[in-house]
């Protein structure tokens, strides 16, 4: 088995890949392709795509494929700036939840057409992405296949992408509760709800903006994000992770000195887009509600001012340990 190798990739990278199941090797035959799949890599360990759930982020240490299946990394040939390169991955950010539509990814494979809707597939959701930015990967970004990314001559190929996973590694990743799927599930059933009341809504960003000009469904839309469970993942995630929280939990932590440095370097270089996403988020519900005083809004302005303390928590943990050995 294999896995994406980390420290080869660059947030903004296009990753392809495939699988042995029947839905693969249909697109692969229909394409003329040996790869089935797109993502977007949007930070560190992080990938959005669409599959048959929808639209969702995934853990890339989850993510392992057998030895005899491809797997490239592209890269765009003249890098973009940071502005540009933020709006490609917030449109993927903001598309989180949107469904997954199988009959018109498959009308890729006979030319597409005039007409599409917001719903997604892999390929589209990467190439829609980019054009957002104002970056035509392909000619026709609301119909292509990840075949016709991989031959997009705005892209090179990246070494190296790919590095071996023994079975002990991956049996102890798979052993670790998985809170991304977790989070997908509870998203999905969120939606699934909100659908019910409009079935226009696609993603969260949607449910703000219904919830706004229909303040009569703030109730129904609290009573799902607490049901669904999307407020409490961040529990379950604290638990798996005591020690990040506490340093002299970490301290004592049985991981060799230099895995927890690695996590204390990567947690503290460079750009820090988990802070910012979450102070920005805070900052967007904190505003809603002073416009908008809806439960909903209140319970998201919580969650995110939560998520922020907790991850300014774990970057004080670093901070200390790393002070300790220098």
């Amino acid at each position: 088995m294999k896995k994406l190798n980390e420290s080869a990739l660059a947030v903004g990278d296009v990753i392809l890949t495939t699988s042995k199941e029947l839905v693969s090797k249909g697109i692969r035959f229909f394409t003329g392709s040996d790869i089935s799949h797109a993502m977007l890599y949007v930070q560190s360990h992080s990938v959005i795509d669409a599959t048959g759930d929808g639209v969702h982020s995934r853990n890339t240490q989850r993510l392992h494929y057998p030895d005899d299946c491809p797997i490239y990394a592209l890269r765009l040939k003249a890098p973009l700036p940071m502005d540009k390169l933020q709006k490609v991955i917030d449109f993927a950010r903001s598309h989180v939840g949107t469904e997954y539509s199988s009959r018109q990814a498959a009308k890729t494979a006979f030319g597409g057409g005039n007409t599409w809707t917001r719903k997604q597939f892999c390929s589209r959701l990467v190439a829609q992405a980019f054009a957002k930015a104002g970056v035509l990967l392909v000619p026709a970004p609301n119909y292509c296949s990840p075949q016709d990314i991989k031959e997009s001559n705005l892209l090179v190929q990246v070494p190296n992408v790919s590095v071996d996973i023994s079975d002990t590694e991956k049996a102890a990743i798979d052993n670790i509760p998985n809170t991304q799927q977790m989070m997908i599930e509870a998203t999905n059933i969120l939606l699934e709800g909100a659908r019910k009341i409009n079935p226009g809504i696609q993603c969260l960003s949607d449910l703000d903006r219904f919830l706004i000009h229909s303040p009569e469904h703030d109730g129904d839309f609290a009573a799902l994000y607490v049901s669904s469970g999307y407020l409490n993942l961040w529990k379950i995630e604290r638990e798996k992770n005591e020690c990040q929280y506490d340093s002299g939990l970490f301290c004592a932590a049985p991981f060799p000195e230099e895995i927890k440095k690695w996590y204390c370097d990567q947690l503290l270089q460079g750009r820090d887009e988990i802070e910012m996403r979450y102070r920005n988020n805070y900052v967007v519900y904190d505003g809603y509600l002073q416009q908008f005083p809806y439960k909903t809004f209140q319970l998201l302005r919580e969650l995110y001012k939560t998520l922020l303390d907790l991850h300014l928590q774990r970057k004080a943990v670093a901070k200390e340990w790393l002070s300790k050995i220098t």
